[in-house]
């Protein structure tokens, strides 16, 4: 992911990466400064960007707040501790985390929930996600966001929603919302071809929460202002 964030923002006017943070250095060749720790960076940025894992993000949040610094979250399988840490940060600076920072994929949520508040709510519903084998989360992070999104507009919770995930190669991402009715079904799918389309949504909504007062955000609240 900093390898396409760094590549969207390359062609761009707007933005300048100041710096990559992590306990490794970039694998791919970068003249954009690499510090291991957040704790060494000299010049505050106007908005950072996590792709880490949750100990990353607990970090992220932690030094966001403490520098009121705006923090776009894309990380998954957040334990208690770092949501706390996340709502912390939103007090101090504005905080946008999302699973899924793709336009495609939130446009996919919004069909998903407008399906949940027309058919009846004992509809069978089925969320498959697919992705690569390193992917740590089951059901990822999106699939349980689409749930939400389809139990939310049927008023109630997900427990009648079925989740089936499958780790495999190197997918990018699919996610399938199947809705099974007397007579029919139907499906809703994204299929991500490119994580470059994550990395454009990281970089837009960044560009839209440093204009935020503080406080907790979501891409449904980026979206709805563009």
């Amino acid at each position: 992911m900093a390898s396409a964030i760094a590549g969207s923002a390359a062609g761009r006017s707007d933005i300048e990466i100041i710096f990559l943070a992590g306990p490794q250095p970039p694998q791919w060749e970068t003249r954009i400064r690499w510090v291991p720790s957040l704790s060494e960076i000299t010049t505050l940025p106007d908005f950072l960007i996590d792709f880490t894992l949750p100990a990353g993000t607990l970090a992220a949040a932690e030094w966001c707040g403490d520098n009121a610094v705006p923090l776009v979250s894309g990380v998954t399988g957040l334990t208690a501790d770092v949501t706390d840490a996340l709502e912390a940060a939103a007090k101090k600076a504005p905080v946008l985390w999302s699973p899924n920072l793709s336009l495609g994929v939130n446009l996919l949520a919004d069909l998903a929930g407008r399906a949940g508040a027309v058919l009846d709510r004992d509809v069978p519903v089925a969320i498959e996600d697919i992705h690569h084998q390193w992917k740590k989360d089951a059901p990822s992070g999106t699939a349980l966001m689409l749930g939400a999104r389809v139990a939310g507009e049927r008023g109630d919770d997900d427990s009648g929603i079925e989740y089936a995930s499958v780790r495999e190669g190197e997918v990018i991402g699919v996610h399938t919302v199947h809705f099974t009715m007397d007579g029919e079904e139907f499906e809703l799918v994204h299929r991500a071809h490119d994580r470059s389309i994550y990395a454009l949504g990281a970089i837009n909504s960044g560009c839209w929460l440093m204009q935020q007062a503080p406080g907790m955000y979501s891409a449904r609240d980026w979206l709805a202002a563009i």
